[in-house]
């Protein structure tokens, strides 16, 4: 049934969203500025590839909100403000074309950063930070909340055959696990001191 097509991807990564949120909350991104700087450098390297490809197979038909949920930007201004050194939208590419159902996974994955974003942008505040520096993108993530209702419609709407299925959840554990690796790197590489 198509209307539990939330269900089922919230099932199928269930595990993958817990080990970023388990990441993200234990590293101590928030914890200073130094630490959050290096979350804005995680977060773009994750999302920014994902935003491009996204944009190259169309999402924007798909989902029509798209154009406007980008953030890659927004976090190069935010990395600026907070360490005074030029970030570039260094339009890394993923090497590979999402097919519509991969998209929709990817999709469910970065709309559902929106919501996180509603958590992590007082912690961001905490440090100083606001919708006009340093935390631009969590404000363009937030600005719009009806927008997760709206894809929730689109991602119930779409029809996928078991095939396509099974690319949607791929894609959306694929994009969660990006996200988890970019944060957990940046503790590794020792820019974060726990």
């Amino acid at each position: 049934m198509v209307a539990d097509r939330r269900s089922r991807l919230r099932s199928a990564t269930e595990d993958a969203h817990r080990k970023l949120d388990l990441v993200v909350n234990d590293a101590g991104y928030f914890r200073d500025r130094s630490s959050y700087a290096a979350y804005l450098h995680a977060t773009l390297r994750a999302r920014q590839p994902l935003e491009l490809a996204l944009d190259d197979c169309g999402a924007e038909k798909l989902f029509g909100l798209w154009p406007d949920r980008t953030i890659a930007a927004a976090l190069c201004a935010d990395i600026h403000d907070v360490t005074a050194a030029s970030a570039t939208n260094s339009k890394i590419v993923l090497g590979q074309a999402f097919s519509p159902a991969q998209a929709i996974g990817t999709l469910y994955v970065m709309e559902g950063s929106a919501l996180g974003a509603r958590h992590l942008a007082p912690r961001a505040h905490s440090l100083g930070m606001s919708p006009t520096f340093g935390a631009r993108h969590f404000a363009q993530q937030t600005a719009m909340p009806k927008t997760w209702s709206a894809f929730l419609r689109v991602l119930e709407a779409v029809s996928f055959d078991a095939f396509q299925e099974a690319e949607c959840v791929a894609a959306a554990r694929a994009a969660f696990d990006r996200f988890e690796r970019a944060y957990a790197s940046e503790i590794s590489g020792g820019l974060i001191s726990r």
